[in-house]
């Protein structure tokens, strides 16, 4: 659990079991585990380390050896296959009587085969039900285990870098700079090609003219293996990639939204609607509608197949910060300075809720995936949690140090996460005190739910996202230095 970062969840589980070894020769033992709180404590609790680190001897029949590989075979037990491969040597007994070993699938280990003197009870009894609960160990483990963070730095680009964003398959890394330059690079094994200008095969709203040598002089590939993309005139805020189009979006405060081919690595086509910069935008599902929300005081609702905007959602009275789009399409969120989130229907336009309790600027909003939920954050250092049923506040959950920019929530529901100027990361487990904590209460997740902590040592978070490729977390962030 230490390696896997949940801390949290390793201190829990050895509170709840540390009784079961009582004997004085185990003693020091659960002492010296009771500080290992690291991976690097480990090193420094000889008891500890050697445990962790030497093989146990079990003496075992032929028989009993195909009995037991027979089982863990049959019932898929892969975590006590590995356990065993790593920490058990078994040392096969040859003097054992051989016996019938078909019977072993169908009543369990014989009672009459030993392990080290054990005497194996027939799995209807006291084996039966010590499976049923190590079944249930693992199954508690499972749950309370944080899927991996990974972390993607932008090296010596801390001044500059303004946004980022990976595609859902994970091959590409797109971030955006003060400079008004957009950079593409290949991640996971991915090799961009070098661009090579082709006639667009992707009909949008307003094709732009390249020629061949401005082209080749403008967006070009680095020493690094990075494409440079170059349209915008002012910073680049926001991204987002289309991967069944191969198209990256982004927008500006240079109040325009671009479209840019990852074919050919040119501008397909420029958005204007917008009368001051773009601060941030949204895809909805099956990637139909873009939703930007600007300095103007309004968000719009795009389609690329036109250079207009579709519709205009006005009634915040400063800027929108982050736009957000109902796991269903049909709605939209908006997240303002003015303090307020805004729940608009997407299609006509009309304003459906107003969810208040901030006391600062909102930067980053999250729906829960079953859309029952609705999470924002911002200078509060804290994240609100509404039920856009009843339209209350159902819980604030306190403990960054500074302003969180960044929210997003576990496929499954379990988590909320959360980044933060404060450098961390903060996975927030919300099933249980969402459906308990009334909107009258102002108390914090209990103790024992508190937030898993990772430190990113990040100078700024640019993105951060849930992937449904193992409900991994992906992080994109700046470092001054690697």
């Amino acid at each position: 659990m230490l390696h896997a970062g949940n801390r949290q969840a390793a201190i829990q589980f050895l509170k709840t079991h540390q009784n079961e070894f009582n004997s004085e020769t185990e003693k020091d033992f659960l002492e010296e585990l009771s500080s290992v709180f690291s991976v690097q404590d480990i090193e420094l609790r000889p008891l500890v380390n050697s445990f962790r680190t030497r093989k146990y001897k079990v003496d075992m029949s032929d028989v009993a050896h195909l009995c037991l590989q027979q089982f863990l075979s049959k019932h898929g037990h892969i975590i006590l296959m590995q356990i065993i491969n790593t920490h058990v040597t078994i040392i096969k007994k040859m003097n054992v009587p051989e016996t019938d070993t078909e019977g072993c699938e169908e009543t369990g280990l014989r009672s009459e085969v030993g392990i080290n003197g054990y005497v194996e009870q027939p799995l209807g009894t006291g084996a039966d039900r010590e499976m049923r609960e190590l079944q249930e160990a693992i199954r508690l483990i499972r749950n309370n285990a944080h899927q991996p963070l990974r972390i993607f730095a932008v090296n010596n680009a801390v001044e500059n870098a303004s946004s980022g964003v990976i595609p859902p398959n994970m091959d590409k890394l797109a971030v955006g700079f003060s400079t008004t330059e957009i950079r593409l690079w290949g991640i996971n094994e991915t090799v961009l090609i070098k661009p090579k200008y082709e006639e667009p095969s992707f009909t949008f709203a307003s094709n732009i003219p390249f020629l061949h040598q401005f082209y080749e002089t403008s967006n070009r590939m680095t020493q690094g293996g990075a494409v440079i993309l170059r349209g915008h005139t002012d910073i680049v805020h926001d991204l987002r990639f289309i991967p069944e189009s191969d198209i990256l979006l982004s927008v500006s405060s240079d109040k325009d939204m671009r479209a840019w081919r990852l074919n050919d690595y040119t501008c397909a086509a420029i958005y204007s609607g917008h009368n001051y910069p773009i601060w941030c935008m949204d895809l909805s599902v099956f990637n139909l509608y873009v939703a930007t929300g600007s300095h103007d005081r309004t968000a719009k609702l795009w389609s690329l197949d036109r250079i207009y905007p579709l519709r205009i959602f006005a009634g915040h009275f400063l800027d929108i910060n982050c736009v957000k789009f109902h796991p269903n399409a049909r709605y939209l969120a908006t997240g303002s300075a003015d303090k307020t989130v805004r729940l608009w229907d997407k299609d006509d336009g009309n304003l459906l809720r107003v969810y208040i309790g901030a006391q600062s600027t909102i930067y980053s909003l999250a729906f829960s995936p079953d859309g029952k939920y609705l999470a924002a954050a911002g200078d509060d250092k804290s994240i609100f949690v509404w039920d856009l049923a009843t339209n209350a506040l159902l819980t604030e959950l306190k403990g960054h140090e500074d302003t969180i920019m960044n929210l997003d929530w576990s496929f499954d529901s379990q988590y909320i996460a959360s980044g933060s100027l404060d450098g961390t990361i903060r996975l927030w487990p919300t099933h249980d005190h969402i459906k308990t904590v009334n909107s009258n209460s102002s108390n914090l997740v209990p103790e024992t739910e508190s937030p898993q902590i990772y430190s990113t040592y990040c100078s700024s978070i640019l993105s951060l996202h849930y992937y449904n490729k193992n409900n991994s977390l992906v992080c994109i962030g700046t470092v001054d230095n690697l």
